[in-house]
């Protein structure tokens, strides 16, 4: 590879590529191969094709030259009634030569245009990420204010409101939170995308880790009168993870399966340790599943099945998306099962 992106010049390369001809041929003449080492006649040709410093027009100069060399290595190696046979021979070698060498060319050319293409690309999508992360930080500020605002008045003051009034104050605080929530996916979305994102692992135990966050979501499912269990085997397991990070995954995990199960269900959070040692975490709920066709939407962005949450809940198709991205830097792996109307069970190993 370090060969092809030398910086060898044309001439160079027509001496090397003539060189490594010259040897073929004669290796051609003492064997007398009936298939006359045409893979060997390739070698040059397929090196300078790719060489970023080559040409077509070279490559058509030392087709010439390999079937010249392959013509007298034949001529002089062989016996034939008429001489027209070698040189058909060599004729059709040549044609050989040059369809592969420019094919190959042209692949090569089209390929290094598309790298130049994505690298642009790659740097217009950390462009947009920049404006968009900007842009969210700048707008999250004052719907925060507005969020804080209308849960003061809700607080302080809805004794002293007319039912109007305090109906439309929650109306304001309803859509304020519900901003906030994308707001906050859209920058996380951005700083995982622009490579801010930082994984600080450290070790701790993992099962009084999974007990706090199922605490801080009991209020969330206690609204729907859904049970929280926790199963596992373990007391204490002690790993290596991003206390702050995977707790974002396992709210969006609990989050998901508390909007997606009727009222009065069950959802299981399970923690167990793999036969090759990886620590797998599950959480299963019996609600209304996804549909089987429906499967290759999950873990992408802006994705949202037309399985709808029973309750009205918001779902904005990002806090999958950003969770595999954080499982993924802790060098693991996010999938799951599901199917409609029998419940939903993601799980994920790290």
């Amino acid at each position: 590879m370090n060969l092809l992106n030398s910086n060898l010049n044309k001439v160079t390369l027509l001496i090397i590529s003539t060189i490594f001809f010259s040897i073929v041929g004669i290796a051609d003449y003492f064997t007398g191969s009936e298939i006359s080492l045409l893979l060997f006649y390739l070698i040059p040709i397929f090196f300078l094709s790719l060489h970023k410093n080559s040409s077509k027009k070279l490559i058509v100069i030392n087709s010439i030259i390999g079937g010249m060399v392959w013509f007298f290595s034949e001529y002089y190696s062989r016996k034939y009634t008429y001489d027209i046979i070698p040189a058909w021979n060599a004729m059709v070698r040549l044609f050989i030569f040059l369809i592969f060498g420019l094919l190959l060319r042209l692949l090569n050319e089209r390929l290094l245009k598309l790298e130049v293409v994505n690298k642009q690309l790659e740097q217009l999508n950390l462009e947009k990420n920049r404006f968009i992360g900007i842009a969210a930080h700048d707008i999250k500020n004052p719907i925060g204010t507005i969020s804080s605002f209308s849960d003061l008045l809700i607080s302080d003051f809805s004794g002293k409101m007319e039912t109007e009034v305090a109906e439309i104050i929650g109306y304001i605080k309803e859509l304020s939170s519900n901003s906030l929530h994308i707001l906050k996916n859209i920058l996380d979305v951005s700083k995982i995308e622009s490579g801010i994102i930082e994984i600080k692992t450290k070790k701790q135990d993992y099962i009084s880790f999974i007990k706090k966050q199922i605490f801080y979501n009991r209020l969330l499912a206690k609204k729907k009168d859904i049970r929280l269990i926790f199963e596992s085997s373990f007391v204490e397991l002690i790993y290596d993870f991003d206390e702050n990070h995977l707790g974002e995954v396992i709210s969006n995990l609990l989050t998901n399966a508390i909007k997606f199960s009727n009222k009065n269900a069950d959802i299981i959070i399970k923690v167990s340790i793999t036969n090759d040692h990886k620590l797998k975490t599950e959480i299963i709920d019996f609600g209304k599943g996804i549909h089987e066709s429906e499967h290759y939407k999950l873990f992408n962005y802006f994705q949202k099945t037309t399985t709808q949450p029973t309750d009205g809940e918001l779902s904005t198709g990002l806090g999958l998306a950003i969770s595999k991205k954080i499982i993924m830097e802790h060098k693991g792996f996010i999938d799951f099962k599901s199917e409609l109307n029998k419940g939903s069970n993601f799980y994920f190993e790290i």
